[in-house]
């Protein structure tokens, strides 16, 4: 076993030990806002969503000898602030990364968040680099501009576009 894969499985362990903290979490937050109760379900699951892919970027810093109530402390907080993140950034015009990929990928038995996974390990390193820049928030501009700097990789804003609308074509096609 790698530890890449082993990295995986404890990740996905802790996943399913404190899906329904995360989900507490969210729908507390999501409960209070406009809409049917059903758009406010689908907001909370956006939420889940996003903080399940922030716990796999910080998942190092996760104590997994505290014990248990402590790292459902962490978790919460985390959560809280991959929510307050949201609010910040989200304008009337953005539509988060996950929710495009939960309306186009679905492989019936499968949490999305373990399909995210899966699918960006097929991608090449430069390719992985824009989505996770992508699923941390940045911008195209800032994106382009942190290839440059990381990998010499020279792209204008409009170019970043069109390397992640591919991207998650790619992606769409890895999940038929």
């Amino acid at each position: 076993m790698t530890l890449e894969n082993s990295r995986h499985d404890a990740y996905c362990a802790f996943m399913r030990r404190h899906r329904s903290t995360v989900w507490r979490v969210c729908w507390r937050y999501a409960r209070h806002g406009r809409g049917s109760h059903e758009d406010r379900k689908a907001r909370a699951e956006d939420m889940a969503q996003e903080v399940w892919i922030v716990l796999w970027l910080k998942f190092d810093q996760l104590d997994l000898t505290a014990p248990e109530a402590r790292q459902r402390r962490w978790l919460e907080k985390l959560t809280e602030s991959v929510i307050i993140d949201l609010y910040r950034r989200q304008g009337p015009e953005m539509e988060t990364l996950t929710d495009e990929l939960a309306n186009t990928i679905a492989i019936p038995g499968h949490d999305l968040s373990d399909t995210l996974f899966d699918l960006l390990a097929l991608l090449p390193p430069d390719e992985q680099l824009m989505m996770r820049l992508r699923f941390e928030g940045y911008d195209a501009q800032e994106i382009a501009d942190r290839l440059a700097a990381t990998s010499g990789l020279s792209l204008s804003r409009d170019a970043v576009y069109q390397r992640i609308s591919r991207i998650m074509k790619k992606l769409r096609n890895y999940g038929r």
